[in-house]
């Protein structure tokens, strides 16, 4: 299965804590070699943005910390990146996406998932819930990928599909 990760799993890998995710949870996820992982070079952005943030306010983590966890996710060979910009209709999802979500950079990168991958690692289950209240969305996403899949948080539940529609 091509699954993508979402930004907030590399997060420990710049020294940010996610609440009640363990800090191993990429680490143990990318052991499982029964899968294809990606990233969105987004989350390179996002890493790099909450990463200077953090550093200019509270100086809890260094630009080389920064770059160290750019430099690994990079590096590591079990990771591929995918980009916004690798099939046109990313973009066309994500604007569709956009009606119902305000975060941009949300909405291109669980396009690039539905539009290149299997399934995405989210921790944003309230995208999916919205998604699941708007069938003209589902219908959408359906045409684009009909088995698309989502797994949430600390990875302990099934993956989880869209509700059925009648059309």
């Amino acid at each position: 299965m091509k699954i993508l990760i979402d930004t907030s799993y590399f997060l420990p890998l710049i020294k940010i804590g996610i609440e009640d995710i363990p800090q191993t949870i990429l680490v143990n996820l990318l052991s499982k070699t029964s899968h294809e992982y990606f990233y969105s070079n987004l989350t390179l952005f996002e890493l790099t943005a909450k990463g200077l943030k953090l550093s200019s306010q509270k100086n809890t983590i260094t630009p080389q910390d920064i770059r160290i966890g750019i430099d690994a996710t990079q590096n590591d060979l079990r990771l591929t990146e995918k980009s916004f910009t690798d099939n046109p209709l990313i973009i066309e999802l994500a604007s569709q996406l956009k009606v119902i979500h305000n975060d941009t950079i949300d909405c291109l990168i669980f396009s690039t998932a539905i539009c290149t991958c299997d399934c995405i690692i989210t921790m944003y289950d309230s995208l999916f819930d919205k998604i699941n209240k708007t069938p003209p969305l589902i219908k959408k996403i359906r045409e684009f990928n009909e088995n698309f899949r989502f797994w949430f948080n600390d990875l302990s539940e099934d993956l989880k599909g869209l509700n059925s529609i009648d059309l």
